[in-house]
């Protein structure tokens, strides 16, 4: 089989070049598709970070960025490969010297009325999925990663599990 040494046109996608250099090394298709699955994650991963990146000035937009953008990565592969990718966090005031800042409990509500929101959410999910215990955990287990993902760590400290 002769190999073009032209390619008329575009290639459709780098998941289509990811396809093509796979099988042009052999490699067999049930480990092509995690290889290409890898490489579409580590782009939306740069992405990601890119828009992170443009709005690092503004901390309330780069929240807000940071969980609409773990809300496409969570559509799109069902989970958040961009682990790796902290959270932004609030610009904190800072005190006076000598002046000890006061702590927020753990147990509190969260600030961010997004949040709020979505612990409502899935403190409801969770009342409704009371009456099915492995339904209930099922509903904890991934509502936690979702929000862990868009909120950081114990996002919704209220919540505790069935």
């Amino acid at each position: 089989m002769a190999i073009r040494t032209t390619i008329p046109g575009r290639l459709g996608s780098p998941a289509l070049l990811a396809l093509v250099l796979a099988s042009a090394l052999e490699i067999p298709q049930a480990q092509a598709g995690p290889l290409v699955r890898r490489y579409q994650e580590r782009q939306a991963c740069q992405q990601f970070a890119g828009k992170l990146q443009a709005v690092s000035g503004n901390p309330q937009q780069a929240q807000y960025v940071y969980q609409q953008g773990v809300l496409k990565l969570v559509e799109t592969f069902g989970e958040n490969p961009c682990t790796d990718i902290p959270a932004p966090t609030a610009a904190a005031p800072t005190a006076a010297p000598g002046v000890v800042p006061a702590t927020t409990p753990v147990t509190a509500a969260p600030a961010n009325p997004e949040q709020q929101q979505a612990c409502q959410q899935f403190a409801a999910k969770l009342q409704g999925a009371s009456s099915n215990p492995s339904q209930a955990q099922q509903i904890y287990a991934m509502g936690t990663q979702k929000l862990t993902g868009m909120f950081g760590p114990n996002p919704c400290p209220q919540v505790s599990a069935p």
